[in-house]
């Protein structure tokens, strides 16, 4: 009998080490590093919006490895399914903003750039199992991989430009931290002087910061450095508050 259980349990372990070697090309671990390598990917794209959307889990990203079962796989490699999960909202507006531009969406599609059609995108992609690299014809931007990444960097650098757009009337309750607000003055002061005002620049953050958020001066800071978005006239309304305020102020251009 005894000589039967340790059989039957020499027999289970070697099932199990079959199986693990044909299902398990990569482990949990690496996995879910890939998982974050994604994550890292999309922020390293610099879109404040798609940051923010990450941060706050609309966007989420999830990989998935493909079984040695289901496909051929060359040594040292794993074929992976990352998968973009995305708000439905995001996408309504993004696309009511584009169908106010036809041209624009003539002009993207025409480039190869596409806005998300669905909430999930999936793309199938291999990497090294070594070092977790994505192989590079799967981010070329002709791959699965690449035009999905593209397609939700349009999407939220779109968002971008509705979200950074201010009301006459807009109104923030946010406080901003100190570390922003001395660097918002310390901004000022090396664009800015004021021949009567010593607190000029005191003075204008502070009025802006009754205005705009601590999260959508971001998206105005991040279209300010993107010479495409700050030709639409996404920042015109920030910039007639700006001009405003340091009149109000009294302060000039160095």
């Amino acid at each position: 009998m005894r000589n039967l259980i340790v059989s039957l349990l020499a027999f289970a372990s070697m099932c199990w080490l079959s199986l693990n070697n044909a299902y398990a090309c990569l482990d949990y671990k690496s996995i879910e590093q890939l998982k974050v390598n994604e994550e890292m990917y999309l922020v390293s794209r610099n879109v404040a919006t798609m940051t923010d959307a990450i941060e706050d889990k609309l966007l989420a990203v999830s990989v998935a490895a493909q079984t040695k079962a289901d496909v051929k796989q060359p040594e040292n490699t794993c074929n992976v399914t990352i998968t973009y999960t995305l708000p439905s909202a995001d996408i309504d507006e993004a696309n009511q903003l584009l169908n106010a531009n036809p041209a624009k969406r003539i002009m993207l599609a025409g480039q190869g750039y596409e806005l998300p059609s669905q909430t999930t995108l999936i793309a199938n992609a291999r990497v090294e199992a070594n070092t977790l690299s994505i192989q590079h014809k799967d981010i070329l931007q002709s791959s699965a991989l690449g035009k999905n990444r593209a397609s939700v960097e349009l999407l939220y650098a779109t968002l971008a430009q509705s979200r950074a757009a201010l009301s006459p009337n807009s109104k923030n309750t946010e406080s901003w931290s100190a570390s922003l607000i001395d660097r918002e003055i310390s901004l000022c002061e090396s664009e800015y002087i004021s021949e009567s005002n010593a607190n000029a620049c005191t003075c204008k953050t502070d009025l802006i910061s009754k205005k705009v958020s601590p999260r959508q001066l971001k998206y105005i800071k991040y279209l300010a450095s993107d010479p495409y978005s700050s030709a639409t006239g996404a920042l015109s309304s920030y910039k007639e508050l700006s001009d405003q305020l340091s009149f109000e102020c009294k302060l000039k251009k160095r």
